[in-house]
């Protein structure tokens, strides 16, 4: 096979998480006295570890508080949506079990910061699936993608060349990571439209639409 190593980011491809963040910062956004659009400002944060995107959105919008405060703020309202509302990605535990199915080696390798990815772990059961294989921002010096640091370290630590890994992604940041890092990646339309994912080598709107053999046989 020309690959061996299936890397998934996290949050919006492993996890159903981005109508979580939704719902957090639109009410985070009403009590600084702004409105949240959607749009704007996914396609701003999603990618990012959760200060570095806290810190960008009080430079946008110009929140008063200090960005250490705003951090702690959204990440407590992020884990009240992660403990009554967190569920896999639909789709996604049929699409692992077929991937595993092929002999491929799997991970995780996000940009959540280590709270809420602790938040997912234990929720979820991730090392179910993946075992010690998830790695996170923290274990980069928390770069945030479009660097590939976290996908060349996840490669490293799985022992696979990065030109034989393949990624699942569902931002545009990511899909850039990825492909910084010199590895082929499907982009599936989770969290944003086909128009804002072409720079992946396919896009998929489900998993179901993922044809591992071809990809495997290229």
């Amino acid at each position: 096979m020309k690959y061996d190593t299936l890397i998934f980011d996290m949050d919006g491809v492993v996890i159903d998480s981005e109508i979580l963040f939704d719902n957090a910062d639109t009410e985070f956004f009403r009590r600084h006295g702004a409105v949240y659009n959607r749009e704007e400002v996914a396609l701003l944060l999603t990618g990012m570890h959760l200060r570095e995107g806290t810190a960008l959105l009080k430079e946008k919008y110009n929140f008063q508080n200090d960005v250490d405060d705003l951090t702690a703020e959204r990440q407590s309202m992020l884990e009240q949506e992660y403990l009554t509302h967190l569920r896999y990605i639909t789709g996604f535990e049929n699409f692992h079990a077929r991937v595993v199915a092929t002999g491929l080696k799997t991970c995780i390798a996000t940009s959540s910061n280590d709270h809420l990815l602790g938040l997912a772990r234990k929720r979820l059961e991730l090392e179910k699936k993946f075992g010690e294989h998830i790695y996170k921002a923290s274990d980069v010096g928390n770069v945030s993608k479009p660097n590939p640091a976290i996908y060349l370290f996840a490669a490293e630590k799985m022992g696979t060349d990065p030109s034989k890994c393949f990624v699942v992604e569902d931002a545009p940041k990511g899909i850039q990571a990825a492909k910084n890092a010199g590895m082929f990646c499907i982009g599936i339309t989770t969290t944003f439209a086909k128009d804002r994912l072409n720079n992946a080598d396919i896009v998929v709107d489900s998993y179901d639409e993922v044809d591992l053999s071809k990809i495997l046989e290229q």
